[in-house]
């Protein structure tokens, strides 16, 4: 491990967990050590401000685990079409060690991601769509809103929403659709929330960039339009220019010259690569928020370790966003090592949900359990 300094105090309340004072922390003394058979001896530090004693695994990503694994190995295999179990099996791990794990490098995922809008400066359209998909029960079906760069192929947001199944049903179906209802129903009007959500990314997205107006593209969904005509905020841009709504039928051939070509690509690469979005699947998804932290994984990987182009050299779609892309690759080295700490990270609405685990499974009468330290 080498010399170890930490760089902030681990106390929430410490003034000397705050980002303006934690240049040159030296405000703590050594506080002894302790030995384990995964990490042998790891040495423990108390904070001579607050009183609060940490160790160089309160830093680290694999904080209160007992054994290591690799968390490449297991993003690379999620993201080639295997399943928890088929992880597992290969790793010699169980299946809940794995989620564990990957729940871990999700909370890792958000928060690059979250460095990473605050340093790009997109020169580019933005294209989205819903994709569909389930949880649970083919009853429950959901739609995640993707927001995806028109050129770049960059996914800048991602909303969820669980939505009523809709389509051509049997009796049988029906009747088994409203006793499940009973139990658990979906809101009304979730799509254009989803969509109300993620044009504000949009804005937040160009915010710091220097171009007068942007073209949002999307598909004819009829709620798209009403969400920018509803709201007071986005219709004003719409009337001024800012905003530039333009549409293409879903009907139209999805080849490269398609307006919605990033996001249709996206979607493909989402049924062919993660096991649990594969049609007819037997391997679907059973929690919420654990499928949202699996698809964090999946992006952060799709953004910034995937080839743009197999054929185009190795650089990747946050590197084809903008000059600035290009100088952050560095910015991945040690983010499988040191953690993420929630008090020290903005998030987005979106993100929120997801590293909390707000979001509610249907079905489920309680709420998902967060480890403490995901709190920090």
């Amino acid at each position: 491990m080498g010399d170890f300094f930490p760089p902030f105090c681990a106390r929430g309340h410490c003034i000397h967990h705050e980002p303006t004072r934690r240049a040159g922390y030296q405000a703590y003394v050594r506080w002894g050590f302790y030995q384990t058979k995964a990490f042998g001896r790891v040495p423990r530090y108390r904070c001579t401000s607050c009183g609060k004693t940490f160790s160089r695994q309160t830093f680290r990503l694999d904080y209160y685990v007992k054994r290591v694994l690799s968390y490449e190995a297991i993003i690379q295999r999620l993201c080639s079409c295997e399943s928890l179990s088929a992880i597992g099996r290969a790793l010699s791990a169980s299946t809940d060690t794995i989620s564990n794990r990957i729940s871990r490098a999700a909370r890792q995922a958000l928060a690059r991601s979250s460095a990473l809008s605050a340093v790009l400066n997109p020169d580019e359209d933005m294209v989205a769509d819903g994709f569909e998909s389930f949880c649970c029960s083919q009853y429950f079906p959901n739609t995640i809103t993707l927001l995806v760069g028109a050129s770049s192929q960059y996914v800048y947001a991602i909303d969820h929403v669980t939505i009523r199944r809709k389509g051509r049903m049997t009796e049988k179906q029906k009747k088994r659709r409203g006793m499940l209802e009973t139990r658990w129903r979906a809101e009304a009007g979730g799509i254009e929330k989803s969509f109300t959500r993620i044009a504000h990314e949009v804005l937040r997205v160009y915010a710091g960039s220097k171009r007068p107006w942007f073209t949002l593209w999307t598909d004819e969904h009829p709620g798209y339009a009403r969400v920018l005509a509803g709201s007071p905020h986005l219709s004003l841009l719409v009337r001024e220019g800012v905003i530039r709504h333009r549409v293409v039928s879903s009907r139209v051939v999805r080849d490269t010259k398609n307006r919605l070509f990033s996001v249709n690509y996206l979607e493909r690469e989402l049924r062919k690569d993660l096991h649990e979005h594969v049609r007819e699947t037997v391997c679907f998804g059973r929690n919420v928020n654990r499928q949202m932290e699996r698809l964090s994984v999946y992006l952060h990987w799709h953004n910034t370790m995937k080839r743009h182009r197999a054929r185009e050299g190795p650089r990747s779609n946050m590197e084809w966003v903008s000059t600035e892309g290009r100088g952050e690759k560095k910015g991945s080295k040690g983010i499988w090592e040191w953690r993420a700490w929630r008090s020290l990270t903005e998030l987005s609405d979106a993100m929120s949900e997801t590293w909390e685990r707000r979001r509610r499974t249907p079905l489920l009468a309680r709420q998902d359990y967060l480890p403490g330290y995901a709190c920090m």
